[in-house]
């Protein structure tokens, strides 16, 4: 089966930008903030980490790895029509094993997986298997309308729940409590009061995962409705279209970026500050820039510059499951305190430093497992289950 290295490139660039943001979370946990505290030991670099990350990385590559998503989606479930497949029984089967999956990393690895999350997505993705690209353009325009009318409702909410001056700061008190404890917890103690912190974060996150579903969904459609008009298989043809995008992302999307980065730096003095409404509504609209960076690689693709990008990061993305695992397992054991503990004394910086790092030995192992033809463990895996009663009906 030939793969599209432009999307393999994709995927590989959200694993980086995605590993970038929830770093922090391996130390901070759920209660903690997203980004990390500033405080009068912060450095500049620490400073200018945190404005950069939430300027170019925070709700930027998460939806890149949706539009993949639903752009693999597109893709397999018209080769398994082709074939006369049970297309419906075949997505159901991977989504379940993508299901299993998330869980046993939520509960056992990192709290904020997203694979159990982006299952449940897909469950809903699954009504969509055999429409074509007129009716998927309907329901993109639907989760399109959900998006911004969850947005202002929970700006609403947010909003109406502001209290006074005291109860904030009684509250603000308990956040920073909170989350001062989850830190202790997951930079100095053991495995399994780790595991009981990680469980309760991870209960938690899911139970949310309402709010964002909408999201995953927008780009989960936007993807496979791509895939359907071959939009980024004959770049070169829709090039128009991509300018278009490229513009539309970056107008709307980097002053709400900016504004965002600038609201993070602000409230990292104190983040454990009730919501505002603003932080909602930018966060709400935040991913409009992975338009843009969606747009650059389809644009870029056939210039030396993006062939270049597409040679190195084309391997993570063809074994993306095996380094998303990969990743989390690394952070865990270098930061938490059952491995190395190094989250007690790093800051943004040498937490960015860190992930860059990781990436960079998992690329490298990606490149060896590709050039030695070494077969990724978790995909290989993923792939037989999914095809596992195929196999089954041919030896009856």
């Amino acid at each position: 089966m030939q793969r599209d290295a432009l999307i393999d490139a994709l995927r590989g660039a959200a694993l980086f930008g995605i590993l970038v943001v929830n770093i922090q979370s391996f130390v901070w946990g759920l209660s903690g903030p997203s980004l990390g505290v500033l405080d009068e030991s912060s450095s500049t670099a620490d400073v200018a980490t945190l404005f950069l990350t939430a300027l170019l990385f925070e709700y930027k590559f998460y939806p890149i790895f949706c539009f993949c998503f639903g752009y693999g989606f597109a893709i397999q479930t018209r080769r398994w029509i082709a074939h006369g497949a049970d297309v419906r029984a075949r997505f159901t089967r991977r989504m379940n094993f993508m299901l299993f999956m998330g869980v046993v990393h939520g509960v056992f690895i990192w709290f904020g997986d997203i694979l159990a999350r982006y299952a449940i997505a897909g469950y809903i993705l699954r009504r969509h298997i055999r429409k074509g690209p007129r009716a998927l353009l309907r329901v993109t325009k639907f989760w399109l309308g959900v998006v911004v009318v969850t947005g202002a409702v929970m700006a609403i909410l947010v909003g109406m729940g502001t209290v006074d001056p005291a109860e904030s700061a009684t509250q603000s008190e308990i956040a920073r409590m909170d989350s001062e404890h989850s830190f202790s917890i997951y930079t100095e103690s053991g495995y399994i009061d780790a595991t009981i912190q990680r469980v309760k974060d991870f209960l938690l996150v899911t139970s949310t995962y309402v709010l964002v579903l909408p999201q995953v969904m927008l780009f989960f459609l936007f993807g496979a409705l791509v895939a359907q008009l071959s939009l980024l298989r004959f770049p070169a043809r829709y090039r128009l279209f991509w300018w278009r995008v490229f513009w539309l992302g970056l107008v709307v999307g980097l002053p709400i970026n900016i504004a965002y980065a600038a609201l993070h730096v602000s409230i990292a003095s104190d983040p454990w500050m009730p919501t505002s409404v603003w932080q909602v509504l930018l966060s709400t609209f935040a991913p409009a820039m992975s338009l843009t960076y969606v747009a650059a690689a389809a644009l870029l693709h056939s210039s030396a510059c993006g062939k270049a990008l597409i040679a190195l990061l084309a391997p993570a993305g063809r074994v993306a499951l095996t380094l998303y695992i990969g990743e989390s397992v690394s952070m865990m054991l270098l930061l938490n305190g059952f491995g190395f503990g190094l989250g007690a004394t790093f800051a943004q910086f040498e937490l960015f430093v860190t992930a860059v790092a990781v990436f960079a030995l998992l690329l490298a192992a990606a490149h060896l497992m590709r050039r030695l033809d070494i077969p990724a463990p978790l995909e290989g895996i993923w792939r037989r289950y999914t095809y596992a009663a195929v196999t089954q009906e041919k030896n009856t």
